[in-house]
């Protein structure tokens, strides 16, 4: 039965298999009739090697079989990848796994797993480097594990299949040397699961002529072989690919918003430092944006939101990284040492509008976010107007639902860490070179050119690239 379904699965594979992906695809169909309890698929796959084109000829099969499928990802952008080259809708992890605690509900505070819905599912998981084994900061999810969480969600179901699909040579979660989720050795030995696993290393013959995947296959091989000397860059002389000064930037810039549009528009930068100062010269120098704030401008969340829901259960909560647009303006505040304002802003990633109260002091700041001290600063203020409230649990109830206290924070979205674009795509993408010639040339650095220069699914830009980088 196995070999029946691999080869329903070969053929809704738009292209002859290459031999790596003929072995995944086997390898796939076995496990996906194997009722072995505990186990896990990880299929891992770089840049151009058809991983994406493989999972969705899977899902393609599933559906056809008439099984239960579920397409996860950790963020709404990658959800929302997914359900593009998928036709079939994907949700973030977070969204599908948890639901809100009585408590939860009434004050957004704990989240616990979900309960499944008893049927054999099989779960593919998408961007899986990005899924970490532990918090780096408080959360009110489950156990604080991700990774944790996802595999009880899923063995909780006898007969539930997991593939963790994801590409090793991306940046690992924040605070992590490893990608946990697509180890092995960290799988079996933390978690006791038996693996099953396959690793798509050849391009497809579709994607040999793409000076994108060109320079992203010869960084990938560079990590494989160990990075002894500085790191020279492999830049074809091809349309999709160009090393660009800062003196042309601006003029490069103003044609891809009017090409591909803003929305499809990206520059990677190594900091928020760095990330600040792009976003302020586009407002300035190609938007031609006067103001701190205007009708248009591109944010991006810097910390997760759970007042702004229309679930019951919250989970379609606003995601550190997500990208929203502002559609409206209202009124501003200046309270308890902050500035605010009032604003429509539509969640590109959730396709839905709504009115929320933004936070600007981050959009200046060249931090991630808000600090601890200045966020212990506003909840000590907020606090003061709650402190006739006689009942400490009413009283923290009240803190939480204050729209101050709760206000959506923001930053600038022209020009965003690698690490907050991990999992998405843009048509053009512009990757700031230039801190390059101060870090030291190892993995970390890297993997960091590699997760920046495979977000662009068209053009890529390098910027103000050091001269002893280039052929």
């Amino acid at each position: 039965m196995d070999n029946y379904l691999a080869e329903q699965i070969l053929k809704n594979l738009p292209f002859t298999p290459t031999q790596s992906q003929d072995s995944a695809i086997r390898s796939l169909a076995k496990y996906l009739f194997d009722r072995e309890p505990y186990s896990v698929f990880l299929l891992r796959g770089y840049a151009g090697t058809g991983k994406t084109q493989l999972i969705a000829s899977v899902v393609q099969t599933i559906l056809e079989q008439g099984a239960d499928c579920e397409l996860l990802a950790p963020t709404g952008r990658a959800a929302k990848v997914l359900t593009t080259y998928t036709r079939h809708q994907a949700y973030t992890i977070h969204r599908q796994i948890y639901q809100a605690t009585a408590a939860g509900i009434e004050e957004g505070g704990a989240y616990r797993i979900r309960r499944s819905n008893g049927r054999s599912t099989v779960f593919i998981v998408d961007e899986s480097s990005m899924i970490g084994n532990e918090s780096v900061e408080p959360t009110p999810f489950g156990s604080g594990s991700l990774l944790n969480d996802l595999l009880a969600y899923v063995n909780e179901t006898d007969g539930c299949r997991l593939i963790l699909a994801g590409d090793m040579a991306q940046l690992p979660p924040v605070g992590s040397v490893v990608s946990p989720a697509l180890d092995a050795g960290v799988m079996e030995t933390s978690y006791g699961l038996r693996i099953h696993e396959c690793t798509l290393t050849e391009v497809v013959r579709q994607q040999k002529e793409s000076a994108i995947l060109s320079l992203a296959t010869s960084l990938r091989r560079l990590l494989s072989n160990g990075i002894s000397e500085k790191i020279k860059l492999n830049i074809r002389d091809s349309g999709d690919v160009s090393a660009i000064s800062g003196t042309e930037l601006i003029e490069a810039l103003d044609a891809s918003f009017r090409t591909v549009g803003m929305d499809e528009t990206i520059i990677v930068s190594y900091s928020n430092k760095r990330a600040l100062a792009y976003n302020l010269g586009i407002r300035s120098q190609v938007l031609y944006y006067e103001e701190e704030l205007v009708r248009g401008d591109r944010l991006v969340v810097t910390r997760n939101n759970y007042r702004y829901c229309d679930r019951r259960d919250k989970t379609d909560f606003v995601a550190n990284g997500e990208i929203v647009e502002i559609l409206r303006l209202g009124k501003r505040y200046e309270l308890y040492g902050f500035r605010f304002a009032d604003a429509t802003i539509s969640l590109v990633e959730q396709g839905r509008e709504i009115e929320a109260r933004l936070l600007l002091d981050g959009l200046t700041a060249e931090t991630a976010g808000l600090t601890h001290a200045q966020r212990q600063k506003l909840y000590d203020a907020v606090a003061e107007d709650y402190s006739s409230t006689a009942s400490i649990p009413a009283r923290r109830k009240a803190i939480k639902e204050d729209a101050f206290f709760s206000a959506l924070e923001v930053k600038y979205a022209y020009a965003i860490t690698c690490h907050k674009a991990q999992g998405g795509q843009w048509k053009h993408v512009y990757v700031d070179m230039g801190m390059l010639s101060y870090l030291p040339h190892d993995e970390q650095l890297c993997r960091w050119l590699y997760t920046a220069v495979t977000r662009a699914s068209e053009r890529l830009f390098l910027v103000n690239t050091p001269k002893d980088m280039l052929p």
